[in-house]
C-alpha cells in the first residue's frame, strides 16, 4: 500500500533528523498482507531490512516508528524480531466501499502490448484445449487492459501445413463425390476427413506416395487444390469466428500462416548469409547446440517450411508494424523448449526484444485419455457446450440465460487451475451451487441483486451521501478488506501472467459475503444507519463481482 510505504518514509526521515538513527539512503518499503488476518490489515518487515545500517535492533527500530505511526493507524503493533503489523481505522473501510463507485484505476500508462492467442489450425474442429487457450489469452488481455496497457489481441490461424494437404488429399479420396456445398457441418466434416485421412495413410503405406504427391502439387500452386483450399478454409474461419462471437471473443488483428511462410522465404538468403541458419542434408536448421538448445529445422529436405520460418518474420513484424513494447504468446506447455529456440535465433539475428511465452497444461474431461485430432478423440468445444447447457437447465430450470451461465462454468472451471497444472474437466462438478465454481460467484452476485432490489421495495434505497454510522461487525470487515485487495490482485496478475488469480479471488469475495450475510442483517427498517452503511458495502461488492466476473468473459446475472 503506498500510503503506508509513504508514511514509513516520513518517519524514518524524521528519525534521522531528529538523530535517532543515522543517515543512509532509505531502501524499497515493502508492504504486504499477512497470512493470516489476526496480524493486522499490512505488515512490513522494513525494521529488519534496515537494522544493520541504522546500527539500530530490529526491535527498537520497530518501537521506534510504532511510536511515529500509531496516530495514523487504529493499531501498530510490533511482531516477533521486528515485524511491524498495520491495523487500518474505521475511516478507511468507509473509504474503500466509497472508492467503488469510481474508476479507480490507472490510465494507459504507455506501455503497447500484444497477446497473441487462440492459434486454431483450419481444417481440425475447435476443440476444449482450444477453450482453455482462449479463455487464459481473453482473460489476460481484459485485465491488461484494465491496468492500464494498451492491448492488441491478435490470433495467429494455421492455415497451411501437412495438416491442410492431409484434410484435402482425404476429400478428394475418399469424398469426391460428396456435394460438398450442401453439407451442414462443414466444419466438422474437415474435422472428421482429417482424422480420417491421418489413419488411413498409417494404414496403407501406398496411400502414403499418394498423398505426398498431392501435397506437392498443392504447395506448387495447382489451382483446383488452391481453390478447394480456400474455399474449406472459410468453413474453418466461419466457425471460429461464430465460436468467438459465442464466448464474447474480440480480435484487433489475424495473422496466418500461409502469408508468414512467404515473408520467411524471404527472410531465409539473410539469415543463411549472417551464418544464424544453415542448410544440411538438404534441409534448412538452425544450430543451437552451444545454447543447450539443439537443433531446429526451419526447412525440411523435401521443401516443405515448418513453424521457426514463419514465427520469425512474424515477431520481426509485431514489434515493427505495430511498436509494442512486449509480445505475449499463450502457447501451450509442449511448445516451450520450441519458444527458447525461436527466441534465441532472434536474438542471434540481433533482434533484442521482450518476448514471452506463457504455457498452458493439456485439458481432458474426466477419466478420459489426452486428446489427438490423429486420433479422432477429441472434445469438440461445441459437444462441451452443450453438454454443460443441459446440466444447466437440469440444476437451474428457471434461469433467464442458460447459456450465460453454462458458459461462465467452463470458463471458471478452466481458469481456476494454474497454468502449468493438467485439467480434468468435470461436467457435474463445474455447474455445482457449492462449490468452487463460476455459478457459485454468479449466484453470489444475483444475491447481492436481490437484496438491493428488496431494499428498495422497502424505501429504503441507498442515500449516496450517508456516512458509516456504526461501529464495523468483524464480518463487515472481513468483506470490505476483501475487495479493497481487487487493484492490486490485477498488477499482480498483470505483471505474472497467473489468469487463474481472478477465480481465486473472485471465490474468496463470494465466500466473505456469504459468511457476512448469514450474521449481519441487511434490512433493517429499525435502524435505517446500519441499514444504509451494509447496502453501500454489499454494493461495493457486488460490483467487485460484477468486474472479476468481466474479466474472466463471465456474464454477472441479476437472477438464477
Amino acid at each position: 500500500m503506498v500510503f503506508i510505504s509513504d508514511k514509513i518514509v516520513k518517519a524514518l526521515v524524521s528519525l534521522q533528523e531528529e538523530g535517532s538513527i543515522p543517515f543512509f539512503t532509505l531502501p524499497q518499503i515493502i508492504i504486504t498482507r499477512p497470512n493470516d488476518e489476526k496480524f493486522g490489515d499490512y505488515t512490513s518487515n522494513i525494521a529488519l531490512v534496515i537494522s544493520r545500517q541504522a546500527d539500530r535492533s530490529p526491535k527498537e527500530i520497530a518501537d521506534f516508528l510504532k511510536n511515529k505511526l500509531e496516530g495514523d493507524f487504529a493499531k501498530v503493533e510490533v511482531a516477533g524480531p521486528g515485524h511491524l503489523n498495520f491495523y487500518l481505522p474505521s475511516t478507511y473501510f468507509q473509504d474503500v466501499v466509497e472508492s467503488f463507485d469510481k474508476d479507480s484505476f490507472s490510465e494507459e500508462d504507455g506501455e503497447t502490448i500484444m497477446v497473441e492467442y487462440s492459434q486454431p489450425n483450419t481444417h481440425k474442429e475447435f476443440h476444449i484445449g482450444h477453450l482453455r487457450n482462449v479463455f487464459i489469452g481473453s482473460t489476460l488481455v481484459n485485465i491488461l487492459r484494465k491496468t492500464g496497457k494498451k492491448v492488441i489481441a491478435a490470433n495467429y490461424i494455421g492455415d497451411t501445413g501437412t495438416h491442410i494437404a492431409k484434410c484435402l488429399w482425404g476429400i478428394q479420396t475418399f469424398h469426391r463425390e460428396v456435394d460438398l456445398d450442401a453439407l451442414e457441418n462443414k466444419a466438422e466434416f474437415l474435422g472428421q476427413v482429417y482424422t480420417e485421412a491421418t489413419q488411413k495413410i498409417e494404414e496403407n503405406p501406398d496411400y502414403e506416395e499418394q498423398f505426398k504427391a498431392l501435397q506437392n502439387r498443392f504447395e506448387a500452386g495447382e489451382p483446383d487444390l488452391v481453390s478447394l483450399w480456400k474455399k474449406t478454409k472459410e468453413w474453418s474461419m466461419e466457425e471460429f469466428q461464430s465460436l468467438y462471437q459465442e464466448l464474447g471473443v474480440v480480435f484487433d488483428e489475424y495473422f496466418y500462416e500461409s502469408l508468414e511462410e512467404e515473408a520467411g522465404k524471404k527472410l531465409l538468403p539473410e539469415l543463411l548469409e549472417k551464418g544464424i541458419v544453415k542448410e544440411s542434408e538438404g534441409a534448412i536448421i538452425a544450430d543451437l547446440e552451444q545454447y543447450n538448445l539443439g537443433i531446429l529445422v526451419l526447412v525440411r529436405k523435401d521443401g516443405s517450411a515448418l513453424y521457426g520460418l514463419k514465427d520469425i518474420p512474424l515477431a520481426k513484424k509485431k514489434f515493427e508494424e505495430y511498436q509494442i513494447d512486449k509480445s505475449i504468446y499463450v502457447v501451450d506447455i509442449r511448445q516451450e523448449f520450441y519458444f527458447k529456440q525461436l527466441f534465441k535465433i532472434l536474438e542471434l539475428y540481433g533482434f533484442h526484444k521482450n518476448m514471452i511465452h506463457y504455457g498452458y497444461e493439456f485439458v481432458a474431461l474426466k477419466g478420459g485419455e489426452t486428446m489427438s485430432s490423429r486420433k479422432g478423440n477429441i472434445i469438440a468445444a461445441r459437444t462441451l457446450i452443450k453438454s454443460v447447457e443441459e446440466k444447466v437447465m437440469e440444476q437451474f430450470p428457471d434461469s433467464p440465460d442458460i447459456q450465460a451461465i453454462a458458459l461462465g462454468a467452463i470458463r471458471f472451471a478452466m481458469l481456476k487451475h494454474s497454468a502449468g497444472s493438467k485439467i480434468e474437466f468435470e461436467i457435474e462438478e463445474s455447474v455445482r451451487l457449492d462449490g468452487s465454481t463460476g455459478p457459485y460467484v454468479q449466484y453470489a452476485h444475483a444475491r447481492i441483486a436481490s437484496i438491493l432490489d428488496k431494499a428498495i421495495e422497502e424505501g429504503l434505497a441507498i442515500n449516496e451521501s450517508s456516512v458509516f454510522g456504526e461501529e464495523l461487525h468483524q464480518k463487515e470487515k472481513e468483506l470490505i478488506r476483501e475487495i479493497s485487495k481487487f487493484p492490486e490482485i490485477l498488477e499482480e496478475i498483470a505483471n505474472s501472467g497467473e489468469v487463474h488469480k481472478i477465480s481465486h479471488y473472485s471465490l474468496k469475495v463470494a465466500e466473505r459475503f456469504h459468511s457476512f450475510y448469514s450474521q449481519c442483517k441487511v434490512i433493517d427498517r429499525d435502524n435505517p444507519l446500519l441499514s444504509q452503511q451494509r447496502l453501500k458495502i454489499i454494493r461495493a461488492t457486488q460490483k467487485v463481482l460484477a468486474e472479476s466476473l468481466s474479466l474472466m468473459g463471465i456474464a454477472a446475472p441479476e437472477k438464477m
